[in-house]
């Protein structure tokens, strides 16, 4: 395998880094741990997440933004905005399962032409207490919902033989809302990935 020397990481506002006000959240922890690298193993990290981010925004852009910086490793954290569902209509879904595994049937078929590194992971669980709705817009999350994508995510994953990974469940302490990890639950997604890209030698 040829050295990996850039990692395109999108997703939403958890890959973005809400709230951890410590370090700006698991992506900017990932640099942290390759930054001080010497020239030979230094790996760039690219954080190209957005708030409010889905799978089909992920669809609609990632493409330009990874090749002009000619990414080696495609990483994807989504789904979560996609279960969600906006107050009385929880039958209408943001992106409906059907669009969703379309979109990551569309994703992985349009990474590939880019580089065969690719990685899912899977959705955050969340603290439902303080998201049915979230505090700040009558938009619901549930961790039905939020296990019925990432069962779609991990199956497509599976038939089209791409890396997904598995994140162990957050305890509610973990987050600062409900539904964005603190400075502690991002560290916990960090180890994991970390050790998950250790392993692979991609960083």
């Amino acid at each position: 395998m040829s050295r990996i020397e850039s990692i395109c990481i999108f997703g939403d506002s958890t890959a973005w880094g809400a709230w951890d006000m410590e370090r700006g959240g698991w992506v900017s922890r990932l640099w942290f741990h390759v930054a001080k690298r010497s020239e030979e193993n230094y790996v760039e990290i690219y954080n190209l997440s957005i708030s409010g981010g889905t799978s089909k925004t992920i669809l609609e852009r990632f493409e330009a933004e990874a090749k002009i910086r000619k990414a080696d490793v495609l990483i994807f954290q989504t789904g979560g905005n996609d279960a969600s569902y906006h107050e009385g209509h929880p039958e209408t879904l943001m992106v409906s399962p059907e669009k969703f595994k379309s979109n990551i049937e569309g994703i992985i078929r349009r990474a590939r032409k880019i580089t065969d590194n690719i990685l899912f992971l899977d959705l955050k669980n969340c603290d439902e207490s303080k998201t049915t709705p979230v505090p700040w817009i009558p938009i619901y999350y549930t961790n039905e919902n939020l296990k019925k994508y990432n069962n779609i995510m991990k199956e497509v994953c599976e038939d089209e033989k791409v890396h997904f990974l598995h994140i162990a469940p957050l305890n509610n302490d973990d987050f600062d809302d409900g539904l964005h990890p603190n400075a502690r639950g991002h560290e916990k997604i960090f180890t994991q990935v970390k050790d998950f890209l250790t392993a692979q030698k991609w960083i």
